[in-house]
């Protein structure tokens, strides 16, 4: 037993060197899914794949009553429902499920549209950062002035 702590202790008597070609870090989600919208890379399995962890992870499919922020995954569920199943899926987004299979899948897309170009947490703007004003600068010093008053 102890031959084998002073074999594994001489194993590397020396400090590791690397070529530099070391492996770089994994992307997050959200890096690969802006790299992969990009390249134009939308239409991808791998795109899709991505969006639905995302989605997951921000539970988008309880805050949205679509079950997705992403039209190609939208269309891809709409076209796996039956009748039964759309005219519910239809009810649950406030479409009327009463018109053909057709009729009903184009206006739940156009509902989806419509929700979507209202904003989302996923198209709301960066917020903009304040003005600081330098005391130093007489033009800053003199606004800096006014407002302290």
């Amino acid at each position: 037993m102890a031959d084998e702590e002073n074999k594994e202790e001489n194993e590397m008597p020396f400090n590791e060197v690397t070529t530099g070609q070391e492996i770089p870090p994994k992307k997050g989600l959200l890096e690969e899914l802006d790299e992969l919208r990009a390249n134009g890379h939308t239409s991808t399995a791998r795109y899709q794949e991505v969006m639905k962890e995302v989605e997951v992870i921000f539970g988008t499919g309880e805050t949205n009553s679509f079950g997705t922020n992403d039209i190609n995954i939208l269309k891809e569920k709409l076209n796996k429902m039956s009748k039964a199943d759309l005219q519910a899926f239809s009810r649950k987004v406030g479409v009327n499920p009463y018109y053909e299979k057709s009729a009903v899948h184009d206006n739940i897309i156009k509902e989806f549209n419509r929700y979507n170009s209202r904003g989302n947490i996923a198209t709301a703007p960066q917020p903009v950062p304040a003005v600081e004003l330098d005391p130093n600068n007489p033009k800053h010093k003199e606004v800096l002035d006014w407002l302290n008053q």
